[in-house]
């Protein structure tokens, strides 16, 4: 059985850049509705973080440019191989070099965002839900949302 909606595919491709819309704008809003730098740093590691690359929003959009790629070499067509080439010189700077270039303004974001139990600036440090209220109430939707290093969010999860 298909997931895929019958529908036209021009309609089905409608559906899906107003998904995609949507998500970004959601980004776009969560970093932008503060004068604090830590929901700007986690919106731009949403769409780029170069310590897993392909997670993020960059390495989504790189994956479907390079699968389209590897489809177009099946296709018959006199341009094809031509365009495989454009398609993948896209996919390198949709996720490496518009990456690179968020990755140079984490790096000097980096040192302000402050994990606020210890207080240290570290590289893991994020934006999340309270790791210790969603433990307990994990269908809440009204968690705090905390600024905690990888070591604290763990410290604060096993207290629940």
């Amino acid at each position: 059985m298909s997931s895929t909606p019958n529908l036209p595919l021009d309609q089905e491709l409608a559906a899906a850049v107003a998904i995609v819309k949507v998500g970004l704008d959601r980004i776009r809003d969560a970093a932008c509705r503060t004068d604090q730098v830590a929901p700007h740093v986690a919106a731009l590691r949403a769409l780029y973080d170069h310590r897993d690359p392909d997670t993020g929003v960059l390495g989504a959009l790189a994956d479907v440019i390079g699968t389209i790629g590897v489809s177009l070499t099946e296709v018959d067509h006199d341009q094809a191989e031509g365009a495989v080439e454009q398609l993948d010189e896209a996919q390198s700077y949709a996720q490496d070099k518009t990456g690179e270039r968020i990755d140079r303004a984490l790096e000097k974001l980096g040192t302000l965002l402050v994990c606020q139990e210890c207080g240290q600036a570290k590289d893991d440090v994020r934006v999340m839900n309270d790791p210790f209220s969603e433990a307990l109430d994990p269908d809440a939707d009204d968690h705090e949302r905390m600024v905690l290093c990888g070591l604290c969010a763990r410290d604060r999860f096993e207290e629940s």
